[in-house]
């Protein structure tokens, strides 16, 4: 039970910058001399935490040169076991490293879950469906999201699939949040150029530059950067993968679509009820199947080989469906 609290406190510490003594009571389910003795337990395993006295004290656990073994419970030791082998595949040389770090990680486990981390092999396969995430640079990564958190402002050349791609625009941002949707990695900035929102594709982000000068928050459009993101028309992805590719005029809004749309589709609004959608496929038939589950008319604009396959698709399905007086006859319909 002593064992189990003092992980428990371990993960609170590790989890937040500080905490009261009160505040660690509270969570534990203990009075706060308990938390002090556990404190102390956690200082003779060589753990560094310091502590401020006064109404307004705190605990903290500092980084010290030499940290003891890696101390995680069954379930953290899985979570990282699958949190590092399922990471995304988008960004570039990620491979190697967190295989070496869930290696470094075992190597610090308590001899009986590194046993268990080990048992968990898992394989990713890539979804026929879905086209592959283009690749980003960590250090891009790095760079927006830490100019999101110190509020700081970027200029970078962004290359928009509406333009040839030798061209780009000059932007100046205010990063909020980078955020990874199907493999793909967007940053949410407000353009003060523009004043616009934009949903930013890392991988057409080219020569980021730091600017020096902060900016005030804002509040993301709808106040849910989920749907802001899923709601943009433009997903950034090319068309020089499947092996099909059409182009059809929905009778949706350019907002649905554009939510449930594959990765590399993109959406036109040309009003607010008639959406043109573009997107690929390993075969035709395959774009009508996915054409028709948004449960709306369409007209194939091009190419004539997508018109074809959607007569094609029609004659092959032949629906025999009762009138609704078969019951009152034995099951059969009646003339």
């Amino acid at each position: 039970m002593i064992a189990n609290r003092t992980l428990e406190l371990l993960s609170l510490l590790q989890a937040q910058k500080e905490w009261t003594g009160d505040g660690l009571a509270e969570r534990l389910g203990v009075s706060p001399r308990t938390v002090r003795r556990d404190i102390n337990r956690l200082r003779e395993l060589g753990y560094p935490v310091t502590a401020t006295k006064g109404p307004s004290g705190y605990y903290r656990l500092s980084r010290g040169a030499r940290l003891p073994p890696l101390v995680v419970d069954d379930e953290q030791a899985i979570a990282i076991a699958l949190s590092l082998q399922t990471a995304p595949a988008s960004v570039t040389g990620m491979g190697d490293a967190t295989r070496r770090a869930l290696n470094s990680i075992r190597e610090l486990l308590p001899p009986h879950l590194s046993r268990r981390l080990a048992t968990f092999s898992v394989e990713q396969m890539e979804n026929a469906w879905e086209l592959a995430p283009p690749q980003v640079d960590p250090g891009l990564v790095a760079q927006l999201s830490a100019a999101a958190q110190e509020r700081e402002l970027v200029r970078f050349t962004y290359r928009s699939i509406e333009v040839d791609e030798a061209d780009g625009c000059e932007v100046l941002a205010e990063p909020h949040r980078l955020v990874v949707w199907s493999g793909r990695w967007y940053m949410v900035a407000y353009d003060q150029r523009g004043c616009s929102w934009h949903a930013y594709r890392l991988d057409r982000i080219e020569q980021p530059a730091p600017t020096g000068w902060r900016f005030a928050q804002r509040d993301v459009p709808e106040g849910d950067i989920t749907r802001f993101v899923q709601s943009q028309p433009d997903r950034g992805d090319t068309s020089d993968t499947w092996p099909c590719w059409g182009t059809v005029l929905m009778e949706c809004p350019v907002a649905l679509v554009a939510k449930w749309a594959p990765g590399a589709a993109s959406c036109e609004a040309i009003d607010e009820r008639i959406t043109r959608i573009r997107m690929g496929a390993w075969s035709w038939s395959a774009l009508i199947g996915f054409l028709v589950t948004f449960d709306c008319r369409f007209t194939v604009e091009s190419p004539p080989e997508l018109a074809e396959a959607a007569r094609r698709v029609m004659g092959r399905i032949d629906v025999d469906i009762p009138r609704a007086d078969a019951s009152a006859s034995g099951g059969k319909p009646t003339p």
